[in-house]
């Protein structure tokens, strides 16, 4: 072998290597339109799927701004029956004390607002900076947007609670005050049949004992006949021996919640009913309060569980009875005395629904049932 050195084949040109690949393509290209088009299929398919969020997007809005009302809630209570029936509550005032109400809101077109007070702020006209009292009072009075339980029903809107939900003993008394004789001219014929309280704080023993400005409002209020309507609480998942205030008040329609299985919900309050009687044990009724739909004060529709829930279709209830039932209203011939609520509360002791899981006569969680407002208005007229 020479010195000089052996020349070896090319094995590896990068450049040579790319330039055949780039021609392969080309090639291929020019007898494969679909490759040619590739590019603006994957502009289509973005397009496609740009459409159709935007589609979803649009019927998540509608759906946020129409109402679609919780019906099974309805069902279950016998509203619907009753609503169908002609019973809507006309006739009847309720009192919502609570945050307020956008009476703007279109499933308040309609309604009919006979009296307005803000002990908060003091505004003339109705409003709510918090939005509870909106969603509470949809379910009892909600024109056609979100038809509620008592649609025909007059009310008065009274805010003691504020942009917080927030408020004090002493506004809540002159809330309830302010329900029952609205030109405080000792003329209850103007106030509230039923008053409804979806609001409630921890129970006080001490202040059981020596009383509360909000428990002698209630006091007045039951005195003449009125229906007051309270929540159990929601602190059924730390559970502090009790319904909350002012629904532990014996005279005062205390409810708890169920869901659309007419299970407890797991958040509804328990009750101490050691030196309580019938038909004053506590909580006395259960009605939904388990992702039911309500107005907004923002706008448009929300769904929410609690207690206030229930409370809310529980004065609905009471108002579509008393419709139908007037003479047991707070000006009706049997009316008028404290003997009335007894009467009331025993027609709901023995109308409620006993569902599965319920321990009778009465359960510290369920109370003496499932409220049924036409077994309910039965009842009161059988008597």
């Amino acid at each position: 072998m020479s010195g000089e050195e052996e020349e070896r084949p090319e094995l590896y040109d990068e450049e040579a290597l790319i330039e055949r690949e780039n021609e392969a393509v080309r090639k291929a290209a020019k007898g494969h339109p679909g490759m040619r088009a590739s590019k603006g299929s994957i502009l289509k398919n973005l397009a496609v799927v740009v459409v159709i969020i935007i589609i979803v997007a649009i019927i998540w809005q509608v759906f946020l701004n129409s109402g679609s009302r919780s019906d099974w809630a309805f069902e279950m209570t016998q509203m619907n029956e009753a609503n169908d029936l002609g019973y809507t509550g006309e006739g009847i005032r309720v009192a919502v004390i609570d945050t307020g109400l956008d009476a703007d809101h279109k499933a308040f077109d309609g309604v009919e607002i006979v009296e307005w007070k803000d002990f908060v702020n003091g505004k003339s006209k109705p409003y709510d900076d918090e939005g509870h009292g909106t969603a509470m009072t949809s379910i009892i009075a909600g024109q056609s947007a979100l038809p509620g339980g008592a649609q025909d029903v007059e009310l008065i809107i009274v805010k003691v609670l504020d942009a917080n939900g927030a408020g004090t003993d002493a506004l809540i008394a002159d809330g309830i005050l302010f329900a029952i004789d609205p030109n405080d001219d000792g003329d209850y014929s103007d106030g509230a049949d039923v008053i409804s309280m979806s609001l409630g704080g921890r129970t006080s023993y001490l202040a059981s004992i020596i009383g509360t400005k909000s428990q002698a409002a209630i006091a007045e209020a039951v005195s003449i006949g009125v229906l007051v309507v309270a929540a159990a609480g929601n602190d059924g998942e730390n559970d502090d021996g009790d319904v909350a205030s002012p629904g532990w008040i014996r005279d005062v329609v205390c409810v708890g919640a169920v869901d659309k299985n007419s299970r407890i919900a797991s958040f509804s309050s328990v009750g101490r009913n050691l030196l309580k009687q019938d038909p004053d044990r506590k909580p006395e009724v259960v009605a939904p309060g388990v992702k039911i739909t309500t107005a907004s004060h923002e706008g448009g529709y929300k769904t929410g569980s609690g207690t206030s829930q229930a409370t809310a279709f529980m004065a609905a209830c009471l108002a579509v009875v008393l419709s139908v039932n007037p003479d047991y209203a707070h000006d009706g011939i049997h009316g008028g005395s404290e003997e009335v609520i007894r009467t009331v509360k025993e027609a709901i002791m023995e109308s409620s629904k006993t569902v599965s899981g319920q321990n009778t006569p009465h359960d510290n969680l369920y109370g003496y049932g499932l409220i049924q407002v036409v077994d309910m208005i039965d009842y009161l007229q059988a008597l």
